[in-house]
């Protein structure tokens, strides 16, 4: 089990959804600083957010996951205040098909850059003294998604990268472990005006299914994915569908 005590947790999200549950639900924990990164401060939620467990210090960091160098600022003001970072949360997520720069960068590159930048405050060979790296994808990222095709080549990419970082070899080396979350169906802001956010026009009628089906709450879901962190399997990938978790097991057609 994963030993909350003392930690330093940085999350890089917005101020709602999965992501947003789960730091609520972390602030409970005996953890020492809590860093949240977005674009935009959100006041209110901040407060609400130190409410919870005073003792634990809450601090927030502006950063523009489609600007490398805002990222790279960002992660060093974080990284020098925190000292070092045991865990990075990734949970920012937009769903923008037609606009394919802001889709991929949102959900994709700007998460690779700010993982990467924040390596020297988690790498024990650094500054670290290892972590966890936890990346939020989508049940998108194991099965194609007709309606959303660019948002689902955003999600298998995580998983990519999430896999590949999570080699046994990287962890002996640097001490971070990296696993990836895939959340079925869930209310949260992305869910709305789906049929505006569709790929094409051929996309708009795959859109009923998914609109009419059953969903799960994002604090449920936040719930299972502690619990699968708590787990400590390096390079895991987790299904989160209706509160449920499910490790997947994925298949290896080639190798050298």
């Amino acid at each position: 089990m994963f030993d909350w005590n003392g930690k330093n947790v940085v999350y890089v999200g917005s101020f709602s959804g999965i992501g947003w549950q789960m730091m609520m639900q972390l602030m409970q924990k005996d953890i020492k600083m809590m860093g949240i990164m977005h674009r935009m401060e959100n006041v209110e939620m901040m407060k609400k957010l130190q409410a919870i467990n005073p003792a634990v210090k809450v601090v927030f960091q502006q950063m523009n996951l489609m600007d490398k160098m805002s990222i790279d600022q960002a992660m060093k003001k974080m990284g020098q205040l925190m000292g070092h970072i045991d865990v990075m949360i990734n949970g920012e997520g937009v769903l923008l098909d037609k606009d394919v720069e802001t889709t991929m960068g949102m959900n994709l590159t700007g998460m690779i850059h700010s993982t990467m930048m924040a390596m020297p405050y988690m790498d024990k060979t650094q500054m670290g003294m290892g972590g966890m790296v936890v990346n939020m994808s989508s049940v998108y990222g194991l099965e194609p998604a007709p309606a959303f095709a660019v948002y689902a080549a955003a999600m298998h990419g995580i998983l990519g990268f999430t896999r590949s970082m999570g080699d046994k070899m990287i962890y002996q080396k640097t001490g971070v472990m990296f696993m990836a979350m895939c959340p079925g169906l869930t209310n949260s802001e992305m869910m709305m005006n789906l049929r505006d956010n569709v790929t094409w026009h051929h996309s708009e009628s795959m859109v009923e299914a998914i609109e009419s089906a059953k969903r799960q709450m994002p604090e449920e879901a936040a719930m299972q994915m502690i619990h699968a962190m708590e787990m400590m399997k390096n390079g895991s990938l987790w299904i989160v569908n209706m509160g449920q978790l499910k490790e997947v097991m994925p298949t290896m057609h080639w190798q050298m």
